[in-house]
């Protein structure tokens, strides 16, 4: 949440964008959304059949979402010296804000309905082979229904997202990569 705080603050301000940087951070945000997905299957018992409209999901938000960030999204050239510049990219606010509030609905409802005893890493419900952990347990009691149901609904909102997320930064770097070749 904190690197996601900073972020907002960035993108307010207007951050300097590379490739490198937005890679990784796309790469950071769709780990955190395919780790709790990931454990629905494992705690919620979600057929495989799920991933097929997560997936469209997914690419549905960042499809939309690399359309919207072209009307909102703003890149400035500041120079850096005599002869180097940087691009900065400013915009797309309100997509740092869905992803924020779909994650933490979704840790909320993790820690109302499952508790943390659930955050597993394979099959066998081991998280790092440390038995030393605290799990706190679910704050709500609730049937296996309604529990599937929370499920479904704060994953699909945390695909759209990391959806979201990644038209956004799709777009930033094909700016980049279309910046690169005016360059050439």
């Amino acid at each position: 949440m904190i690197i996601i705080i900073f972020r907002i603050r960035k993108v307010i301000q207007g951050t300097k964008v590379n490739v490198k940087k937005t890679i990784i951070f796309s790469a950071y945000f769709l780990a955190i959304t395919s780790f709790l997905v990931y454990n629905s299957f494992l705690i919620g018992g979600f057929p495989v059949g799920y991933v097929t409209p997560y997936f469209a999901i997914a690419v549905a938000a960042a499809y939309c979402s690399y359309w919207y960030s072209k009307r909102t999204l703003s890149f400035q050239k500041v120079p850096n010296g005599l002869a180097s510049s940087f691009t900065t990219a400013k915009g797309g606010l309100s997509i740092y804000l869905i992803y924020t509030v779909a994650l933490t609905i979704r840790i909320v409802i993790n820690f109302l309905f499952i508790g943390s005893e659930k955050f597993f890493f394979n099959n066998q419900q081991s998280v790092l082979a440390n038995n030393t952990a605290i799990a706190v347990l679910p704050l709500l009691s609730t049937d296996t229904a309604t529990t599937t149901l929370a499920l479904v609904v704060t994953d699909t909102l945390l695909i759209i997202g990391a959806g979201l997320l990644l038209g956004r930064n799709a777009r930033i770097l094909k700016y980049l990569y279309k910046e690169k070749q005016s360059v050439k």
